[in-house]
């Protein structure tokens, strides 16, 4: 193996010492124990294999010359902070501690202020150090097996950024062993079919009825029984892999769906994962459109969930891809929102029909208040650029009811349902396949009208400005052959018809006299027939009631209005 970085002359690492800091190779140390068991207890000690984040970088910026002092500097740190124990040089850069002294929690904390101490430098560029530990169980290994561990325990926290280090266990063994089998084994499972697609409902928050599903990947093994996703996804990226098994998962849920209409079953929009590599290694477009073809469903039950890790590279060519499934029919969501990479350059740069708010905003919901201000704070800008909202990993009442507050549309999550294989749907048609618990098509428009006001802008009607919190009364008010029911309405809108003695939307129609209502219905046509906003005053209970009205949407008979009131009277008293 050759030294990568550095001027002149390359060093094997198969000599004793290396040329650019001085470290003894550890490949030259490892042969040392293997011909004299006396050199060095490793069957005693523990390995901590240390890698720089993106080290390449500081080579172009300084030069190779200033890649090599950067290593220098690493060197007399870990020196300094691991004194007494044995620091080595891997190769590229990659240093080795070799200790008989140190707990996990004290190798840990040098970990720390090796990276306190390395950020600091004027050539680090905040480049952080992962470190991978493995302990050595007092038995006699083969030194380039404990290497190995270590390095492999030192991948597991790559782009982690809240995770300097990794300790090589049973746990992680198995993982690797897990990785190796998918490896080795996913042609067959693809040729004999181990690989099916399971649904997992979408719901809307308001009605609580099913508007959608998420179609999800699972390995079915007949030996190992099911193999996480979170294993074989990583594999199948990594050797690029997945773009062939999400072709298959497309091309099931076309089939899936034509045997619904087919059925005369409710069938609702079905979304599907798409990885970068997608985009990379396949014609995605071609992919999918023939699909839609090949089993003739229409494009718009056809829903691309795009993660965001997908956009950290090739930013254009995504972008018109993009941009023709939509202009095709097709939706296109953004997944994981959040989650990291330039979330808010994306909805500058890119144009979605959702945002999907990522799942670890909710998993510290009932102990970070942060969480919830970050999530109204998303759903709102959401709803200012005209993008509609969906949360997944939706698990307690709580976090429903929340979201329903902040004016979510959709929800997703164990809460209502975990994600279920085909045969489930087969064998419960008659009731996850209803009419009654799934959205029809008009209804589903008819909501998604609804979703476009915010709940959480002090002017929701005339959208000026962004604000987390509202004070404005607002109500969401059905109408069918004038008779009026409250769909939605915030505590500040029921607070302010408790002042001039109401409690619902028909406590306030009570109060008013047949001239009022009449002109009342009026402004409510006018608004229909010209698409505006009404503005009038009432009298209600000796108070004066400023009101503004908002059509919103229409289905047959139903027609559903943004209602405001304020009781100037009240108001003007305080």
């Amino acid at each position: 193996m050759m030294q990568p970085m550095g001027a002149g002359p390359s060093t094997s690492i198969f000599e004793k010492e290396d040329s650019i800091t001085g470290l003894n190779f550890v490949a030259w140390f490892f042969a040392q124990t293997q011909k004299d068991p006396n050199f060095y207890p490793l069957e005693r000690s523990t390995i901590t294999f240390f890698n720089v984040m993106n080290f390449k970088t500081i080579n172009q910026r300084f030069s190779y010359q200033g890649g090599n002092e950067y290593l220098c500097r690493f060197r007399d740190e870990l020196q300094k902070l691991f004194e007494g124990e044995k620091v080595l040089r891997a190769g590229a850069d990659h240093l080795v501690v070799i200790s008989l002294n140190l707990s996990v929690e004290e190798i840990a904390l040098r970990i720390k202020l090796l990276n306190k101490a390395m950020t600091s430098y004027e050539k680090g560029l905040r480049n952080q150090i992962k470190a991978g530990i493995y302990i050595a169980d007092g038995t006699p290994q083969q030194p380039i097996v404990m290497m190995d561990r270590a390095s492999l325990a030192c991948r597991e926290v790559h782009g982690i950024f809240n995770r300097e280090y990794a300790v090589f266990d049973e746990e992680l063994n198995k993982k690797h062993e897990q990785k190796q089998y998918v490896l080795e084994h996913f042609d067959e499972a693809f040729e004999k079919g181990f690989f099916k697609v399971y649904y997992q409902p979408i719901y809307r928050t308001l009605n609580k009825k099913v508007c959608g599903y998420e179609a999800l990947a699972r390995w079915i093994d007949p030996n190992r029984g099911m193999i996480s996703p979170l294993i074989f996804i990583e594999v199948l990226e990594k050797v690029h892999l997945i773009h062939k098994l999400d072709a298959y998962i497309i091309d099931q849920v076309c089939k899936n769906l034509r045997d619904d209409i087919d059925g005369g079953y409710a069938y609702q929009p079905i979304s599907v994962n798409l990885s970068r590599l997608d985009f990379e290694l396949s014609d995605i477009k071609k992919v999918v459109d023939n699909a839609v073809a090949k089993y003739n469903v229409p494009k718009e039950y056809i829903v691309l969930e795009v993660t965001e890790s997908a956009f950290a590279s090739d930013q254009e060519s995504l972008g018109d891809i993009i941009h023709c499934f939509r202009e095709d029919g097709y939706q296109v969501w953004i997944d994981d929102f959040g989650s990291g990479y330039s979330s808010f350059n994306n909805l500058q740069t890119y144009d979605f029909d959702f945002l999907k708010i990522d799942m670890n905003f909710l998993r510290n919901f009932d102990k970070t208040p942060k969480s919830k201000v970050i999530i109204a704070s998303i759903v709102d800008l959401a709803k200012k650029l005209g993008i509609h909202t969906l949360a997944e990993g939706v698990e307690t009442e709580d976090q429903y009811e929340y979201l329903k507050s902040i004016g979510c549309e959709l929800i997703q999550g164990y809460y209502f349902a975990k994600p279920m294989p085909i045969e489930d749907f087969y064998n419960k048609r008659a009731e996850l396949c209803s009419f009654e618990t799934n959205e029809t098509p008009a209804e589903r428009r008819y909501y998604d009208d609804m979703g476009r006001i915010n709940f959480l802008e002090n002017s929701p009607l005339t959208r000026k400005r962004m604000d987390v919190t509202n004070e404005i009364p607002i109500a969401l008010i059905e109408g069918e052959n004038r008779v009026y029911r409250t769909i939605f309405a915030n505590k500040a809108f029921y607070q302010e018809i408790r002042s001039f003695g109401a409690n619902d939307i028909n406590d306030v129609l009570s109060l008013l006299t047949p001239e009022s209502a009449l002109y009342c219905f009026k402004r409510l046509v006018y608004s229909e027939e010209y698409n505006e906003t009404v503005e009038y005053n009432l009298i209600l209970n000796n108070s004066v009631v400023k009101t503004k009205v908002r059509f919103l949407s229409r289905m047959g008979t139903k027609a559903v209005y943004a209602f405001m009131a304020k009781n100037i009277s009240a108001h003007e008293k305080k």
